[in-house]
């Protein structure tokens, strides 16, 4: 992963249809995300707040969303049944960050199982599109300096 440090002031931001910002709650006591006019509330990892996706769940559930929207278009153009469901299970390593056994399974109708070998090429052509191998983190210093 790259680290670029990037200096802006505040009201510098760009504003792009598919932005994405984590911001504090308004009581201090947690993180928002905003994505496209969409809020949700974030749960702390270390916690066990019930009543919000954490960081992993958000993680799991963006590949198994991906997965089955990409399945089912695939079924569509082919003209087979598009009922798709996914499921997934994961563990976390012990004291240490990250994800361990991550298991997704995709459900389709048994009368979509002639298109098994293009649902393998698509599942692995979208999971290989979001390796992190070439991402790049920016870091801003935004506000008065003290």
């Amino acid at each position: 992963m790259k680290t670029n440090v990037e200096p802006r002031r505040l009201g510098q931001t760009r504003q792009q249809s598919d932005d994405l910002f984590v911001i504090p709650r308004r009581q201090r006591d947690g993180f928002q995300a905003s994505i496209r006019g969409h809020i949700l509330d974030l749960a702390d990892p270390a916690s066990d707040h019930a009543l919000a996706p954490t960081p992993d769940d958000l993680f799991i559930v963006s590949i198994a969303s991906e997965l089955a929207w990409s399945a089912r278009s695939l079924l569509r153009a082919q003209g087979m049944p598009d009922d798709v469901s996914v499921s997934a299970t994961w563990r976390k390593h012990e004291h240490l960050p990250g994800l361990a056994n991550i298991k997704m399974t995709v459900a389709v109708s048994r009368r979509a199982e002639a298109a098994s070998a293009a649902l393998d090429a698509t599942f692995a052509s979208r999971l290989a599109a979001r390796s992190l191998a070439d991402s790049v983190v920016n870091i801003s210093f935004e506000g008065v300096n003290r």
